[in-house]
């Protein structure tokens, strides 16, 4: 019998992100016959990746946390690195700051180092551009999320888009989990405005708040559902305990269950300032949910259901909201099968097939 593969995933953090749900869905879906997955993340570590990463058999290796101890945590990668010899090194991320990681992995003496790209923009600009011609000489394969931000990334240079793969048939709508969750948070005959993200600057929650508090004003029986967790969560809680608005705005923290959180929502919004292929607009429409997004994100996830509207402009916003009715629970429950063709390219087991196909030309030596 061949010797697995050895793969060795690496993040920032391996927290609950987008990044973190990608990384976790293709180290559960590729054969664990063929594969031995290595996730390489300085902290935080979710809980909850912990746990599936024992189910499956999956190994962790915890770094420092690179922004507060980056000496420490490239020392310790590049540690790891020599001593347990992979074959290939995934690293995911959104900025030429990858550079440094794929340049250890060379040092190592890994010969396949993958970039892959998730977004659209990164926090420090400057750096990535000042960094982007080195990075472009380390990697040897060349992957990105969407289209937009393989261009952000990787310029003219050459590069494959793999699609964020996840168990599409888990967000199918379920009018129990629609009945059970709005009856826990008291909210059963309320107009459920959804957001579910990390709480950051990206993701523009301070906005979100601003165009609530306009529908708010409107619409008596609107309540504002925030799912999610991350560094801006005490300024923004503290802007919506300021308003008169309050007791209307849910902040309900992480799910491991998104799909249930889509089910009681009413209508889902995503104002963020820039993103790569977020999962959740997919995630949302296959629960049959409208959708308002910013227009600065990608169109590639439209399964056209998804209403566009600009993050300088809080009145269309709150025009588009209090124009949009909730879907039937009909056309939700039917609503994964009549979109079936467009949902499946970002099922798993399809993206995890082109992700086995990518890793075995590689180790054949193919470009």
């Amino acid at each position: 019998m061949p010797r697995k593969v050895k793969v060795a995933m690496v993040a920032t953090h391996f927290g609950i992100t987008g990044i973190g749900s990608v990384i976790m869905n293709y180290c559960k879906a590729l054969d664990p016959t063929k594969y031995e997955f290595t996730v390489i993340a300085g902290l935080p570590i979710a809980e909850q990746y912990k746990e599936e990463c024992k189910k499956y058999g999956i190994r962790i290796i915890t770094l420092p946390p690179r922004h507060e101890q980056s000496f420490r945590h490239y020392i310790r990668l590049l540690k790891v690195l020599k001593t347990y010899h992979f074959d290939i090194l995934h690293d995911h991320g959104n900025s030429s700051m990858m550079a440094v990681e794929l340049t250890l992995a060379r040092l190592a003496g890994i010969k396949i180092r993958i970039a892959h790209s998730h977004n659209t923009r990164c926090p420090n600009a400057i750096v990535h551009k000042l960094l982007n011609p080195y990075f472009r000489k380390q990697y040897t394969k060349a992957l990105a999320c969407g289209k937009r931000a393989g261009d952000w990334l990787y310029g003219e240079g050459k590069f494959t888009v793999l699609p964020n793969g996840f168990n599409t048939n888990e967000f199918q709508f379920s009018l129990e989990n629609r009945y059970r969750i709005r009856k826990k948070l008291n909210i059963e005959d309320k107009f459920v405005i959804g957001h579910v993200g990390r709480i950051n600057d990206q993701k523009n929650q301070d906005f979100l708040l601003d165009v609530f508090f306009e529908v708010a004003k409107e619409k008596e029986n609107a309540v504002l559902l925030l799912v999610g967790e991350g560094p801006s969560m005490k300024a923004i809680k503290y802007k919506a305990s300021e308003s008169t608005y309050k007791d209307r705005i849910i902040f309900y923290g992480v799910s491991s269950k998104p799909s249930e959180m889509y089910s009681a929502m009413d209508i889902l919004t995503l104002p963020s300032k820039y993103e790569g292929l977020p999962i959740v607009l997919l995630e949302a429409q296959i629960s049959g949910l409208p959708c308002i997004a910013s227009d600065r994100v990608t169109r590639e996830v439209d399964f056209g259901k998804i209403q566009w509207a600009s993050i300088d402009n809080i009145t269309e916003w709150d025009n588009k909201i209090l124009n949009t009715q909730s879907n039937s629970i009909l056309y939700r429950i039917n609503y994964i099968k009549e979109h079936k063709d467009s949902i499946e390219k970002y099922d798993i087991k399809n993206t995890a097939g082109q992700l086995d196909k990518i890793y075995s030309s590689l180790l054949r030596g193919e470009k």
